[in-house]
């Protein structure tokens, strides 16, 4: 996963698959666990590449000056 990714993620995924862990009240993470972790949180390839799925789903892009408009701040 750390040659696919980065290794900062990967140690940040073991660290995240050790409370899934916890969570099945084990003291041992095993493969299971980091998948699970996995599927919670993104790589930043993966939220790209989910971002450029999205587009034109995403409420941000359905603001066309009605409501809210672009300009958030007003």
């Amino acid at each position: 996963m750390a040659l696919q990714t980065t290794l900062r993620y990967a140690l940040n995924l073991i660290s995240c698959a050790q409370v899934v862990a916890k969570k099945r009240k084990v003291e041992e993470v095993d493969v299971e666990d980091i998948r699970r972790a996995y599927t919670y949180f993104m790589d930043e390839k993966r939220s790209v590449q989910w971002l450029k799925e999205q587009q034109g789903v995403l409420m941000f892009d359905e603001m066309d000056g009605e409501g809210m408009g672009t300009d958030m701040a007003a």
